[in-house]
């Protein structure tokens, strides 16, 4: 039973007190992007919407008003980081792809704020995509993978475009394990153009790391290259994880256990087995639900040790340990009772009587607390759940010693999220026809509602639309307050049967709840680590050669595009804050400090770069377009390669040789190149650096030169390219002569310092640097090097980075939004075979009005297809809405009746 002693009620209170102080304090912000599509090809452009709101309330956040969102490839590097101002929480851009800069490949886009930083990364945004080629040189594959425990199998079809197979083609593979490579062997198709690929995977190598590359040696024409992913589920290899409800298995009390079985390539796997003690009687079976996840439940006994036994199809079993059994302790179970109610039974195995605090929270706000003295074995409590929100509600038990015992999450569904309807002005239209939607937004009670929404509308001939990913309401009221990578969150809530309802329980049991650090909420940080960005501000420190602040030091800012001249004073930390700019494309910003006599000697200036998250990898790799096809993106494909052919063909350059054109020589100003400025084997200029801005030297020559090794000799770092010894020369100096160590300046220069990069490495340039380069080069001796003259801003070479009390200050632009192009036919010009669009149409902010309604219009494409309309958005005021619609487009035989 629950009692209301003053001692308990005032303990509880403290524990309430604590977790909406720590709201408060540290307000948890959550951000949505809505894409145009879920996958792309070279050339496209991602078009997308940012919602940033409070994790509380759901309302636009006043915390942050700057948003990164950021394109990172396979192995978590960033190819493009944009900066986006927010305006109640609101922003939109876009990221062109384009082929130099973006390879095809898996890519995850990311979102957060710098305030975001101080949760971790679980709350961050990420979407996997995958960005296929858009070259004219192609082939399909088709893959199937077999596996006799460490020995692989595969049979390999290819063919071009049009299915036909790739006859008598010589091969070379390389199987590789991540960037490692296993093995390499040369190969041929055969005349139906497959082949056959036997090989061993070392013991320690994941299969989900494994990739076959097939590289096609056609003598003259440059070999096109293809990355097979190796995907495997060996039974044997199974991961089964069993999660206690509450947290632990308690002798003598009955305890419902979730489970998930995860296959080799990171997703879930179905599996059935059954529980055994130790005398190995069986307890009870058990089968997975969706995706390898469900549960069972038992009591276990005392002193028992239990096993969890699979066994697989092709007869091969496998025995996983279940988790221990405390002697004593207690167990948290949570039912839906009825429509409108919780069942809440707490079970102990402890002395008697003892007292217990049971927590009940959503978003960060508790909901419910209750003081437990427990005289029995067991309590059950019953309440509403119209006292949390739609969303998880996470209960906590508690000792008197504020230790956490038991969680467990339950999901409350109101079903009061926005409605949207969306009507067509017809039921049919024509290519290039116009088409206008008119949405009505209204609650839950039927009610027009005001708010601002997004819509994206997609050909499903090219695009294949996601039915259970994520979409607003599932990830801020769901995926965003679970531990871990959700698979198929839109499945949960595809409907309200019984089965989804134990399917979405058991999921809740399996992963743990990511928002409660009770140890930070009972000892609250006294300052955040990452501050709130509610504007872009250029900050920093000045100190002296001993590294302390100094006070009332002046600090001027200077920049010529756009002019601006703002100057300041350091506080009694060293601080300095300039406001009130917006940075451009092509802002570079010249801080300068003195002291107050004037002089800049022994005074250091740093201004504070973004520092930026370190991101956990990818959970698993998205198969390539071409591997076993999928044909609505490879339709995507082929539309964008049809696209770029017609519009060459209209300006008449289809099927044109490709014009060489011979560019002026890169020169890099003030270089020591010892043959003179520009005369290089390969030169990147300032141009260069700016497409790469806060790389270090390292980074920025791996860009550019993949495959730079770092090796170490003798307490000295080396450096080579191709196995070819790299000589560093910075602004004419030869740093190895000095006995400067290499790795040093790999690591402390950055693309912001230098102006340029010279490489030589063929005899008419590099003799000029080694007299004696040439016979190294004919004995072919491992050491013939290659050499780099770099010129830096400062002109001061190994001595000296900076200019003292000089910071040169390249920030992230400002991005901002594009138009969505949309095309404007007439019934006099309709061209043809040149709009083969896969996004429709993208509107990045639309307003309903009081009367809840908006109209947005756009104009069809070239072939008949239907089209997929997703609408997402919120009300400003804590309500989420989501819709997917479609409209029909039919052949040009149709005629509507006049507009």
């Amino acid at each position: 039973m629950a009692a209301l002693s003053a001692a308990g009620q005032t303990k509880l209170e403290s524990i309430m007190d604590c977790i909406n102080n720590m709201d408060k304090q540290l307000p948890v912000e959550k951000i949505y992007l809505q894409t145009d599509k879920p996958n792309y090809v070279q050339g496209d452009t991602i078009w997308f919407k940012g919602y940033l709101l409070d994790a509380g309330y759901l309302t636009p956040s006043a915390h942050s008003g700057l948003l990164y969102v950021e394109l990172d490839n396979a192995q978590d590097s960033c190819v493009k980081r944009l900066m986006l101002p927010l305006i109640t929480g609101l922003t939109w851009g876009n990221i062109i792809l384009n082929e130099d800069d973006i390879p095809e490949g898996d890519y995850i886009i990311r979102a957060y704020t710098n305030w975001m930083q101080n949760f971790g990364t679980d709350f961050i945004y990420n979407k996997n995509i995958y960005i296929a080629s858009s070259g004219t040189k192609a082939q399909l594959v088709v893959a199937g993978f077999k596996a006799d425990k460490s020995n692989i199998q595969t049979s390999i079809l290819l063919t071009d475009l049009s299915r036909q197979p790739v006859r008598l083609a010589d091969l070379q593979l390389r199987v590789m394990d991540g960037r490692h490579t296993l093995y390499r062997k040369r190969t041929a198709t055969g005349v139906d153009g497959s082949f056959d690929l036997n090989f061993t995977v070392p013991e320690k190598v994941k299969a989900k790391n494994l990739s076959i590359i097939v590289m096609e040696k056609n003598g003259r024409e440059k070999p096109v290259s293809l990355t097979i992913p190796v995907t495997l589920n060996r039974p044997e290899n199974t991961d089964l994880q069993f999660m206690p409800e509450g947290g632990a298995l308690v002798a003598g009390v009955q305890s419902k256990i979730g489970f998930k079985a995860i296959g080799e390539d990171g997703k879930g796997i179905q599996v059935s087995g059954r529980i055994y003690d130790s005398k190995q009687q069986e307890v009870v079976a058990f089968n997975s639900a969706h995706l390898g996840i469900g549960s069972f439940e038992i009591t276990p006994q005392p002193g028992e040790i239990y096993t969890a036994k699979l066994v697989f199809a092709n007869g091969l079993s496998k025995a996983y340990p279940l988790p221990l059994v405390n002697t004593e302790g207690t167990v948290l179970k949570i039912i839906k009772f009825s429509k409108d109610s919780l069942r809440i039974k707490v079970g102990a195995n402890t002395a008697l009587p003892a007292d217990y605090y049971l927590i009940g929270q959503s978003r960060g706000t508790v909901c419910y607390g209750a003081h437990l003295v427990f005289k029995k074995r067991e309590l059950l409590i019953t309440l509403s759940q119209n006292i949390f929100p739609t969303g998880i509600a996470h209960f906590t038990l508690f000792n008197k010693n504020n230790q956490p015992l038991n969680e467990r999450l339950v999901y409350i569904n109101h079903h009061d999220n926005l409605k949207i309807d969306i009507t067509q002005d017809q039921q049919k239209y024509n290519p290039h026809d116009s088409i206008a939607l008119q949405l009505q937004v209204t609650d839950n009670d039927g009610r027009p509602v005001a708010g601002n929404f997004s819509m994206a509308v997609t050909d499903d001939n090219q695009v294949k639309t996601d039915t259970v990913g994520d979409n607003i309401i599932n990830n801020l009221l769901f995926s965003k307050d679970l531990k871990g990578y959700i698979e198929e969150p839109g499945y949960y809530f595809a409907d309200r049967s019984p089965e989804r309802e134990t399917e979405l329980d058991n999921l809740l049991l399996t992963q743990g709840w990511i928002g409660c650090n009770w140890k930070q909420i009972f000892n609250p940080p006294q300052q955040p680590a990452f501050e709130a960005q509610k504007d872009f501000e250029v900050t920093g420190i000045v100190t002296n050669a001993f590294n302390k602040p100094v006070d009332k030091a002046n600090v001027v800012l200077l920049s010529k595009k756009p002019l601006v001249i703002k100057d300041t004073i350091t506080g009694k930390d060293g601080r300095f804050k300039f406001t009130g700019l917006f940075p451009i494309d092509t802002a570079t910003y010249i801080v300068q400090t003195r002291r107050k006599s004037g002089s800049s000697f022994n005074v250091s200036l740093n201004v504070d770069e973004l520092k930026v998250p370190l991101f956990n990898p990818p959970v698993f790799r998205t198969t390539p377009w071409y591997v076993n096809s999928d044909t609505l993106l490879l339709h995507n494909r082929d539309s964008k390669m049809s696209q770029h052919l017609a519009q060459e063909e209209a300006e008449g350059r289809g099927m044109m040789l490709k014009e060489v054109v011979i560019k002026d020589k890169r020169i890099i100003k003030n270089s020591k190149n010892l043959n003179g400025p520009g005369e290089a084997d390969y030169t990147l200029d300032e141009k260069d650096m700016e497409k790469y801005p806060k790389l270090d030297l390292y980074d920025l020559l791996n860009k550019k030169f993949p495959g730079i090794n770092e090796t170490m000799n003798v307490g000295v770092i080396t450096y080579r390219l191709k196995n070819h010894i790299v000589n560093f020369f910075i602004d004419g100096v030869e740093i190895n002569r000095l006995g400067l160590d290499a790795g040093m300046y790999m690591h402390y220069l950055t693309s912001e310092d230098i102006l340029g990069i010279e490489v030589m490495y063929n005899s008419r340039f590099a003799m000029r640097y080694d007299p004696n380069f040439m016979s190294k080069l004919m004995g072919q001796d491992r050491d013939v090097p290659v050499f780099l003259e770099i010129t830096t801003r400062s002109g001061n070479g190994a001595f000296m980075k900076k200019i003292p009390g000089i910071y040169i200050y390249k920030p992230l632009a400002y991005s901002l939004p594009k138009d969505f192009y949309r095309p404007r036919y007439t019934v006099k010009t309709i061209p043809k075979g040149t709009d083969q669009r896969s996004t429709i149409h993208w509107e990045p902010n639309i307003v309903t009005g009081a009367d809840g309604k908006a109209i947005v219009s756009f104009y069809s494409a070239d072939k008949p297809s239907t089209y997929t309309i997703t609408v997402q958005g919120t009300d400003l005021n804590g309500q989420l809405g989501y819709i997917r619609n479609k409209i029909v487009i039919v052949t040009p035989s149709f005629n509507p009746s006049p507009k």
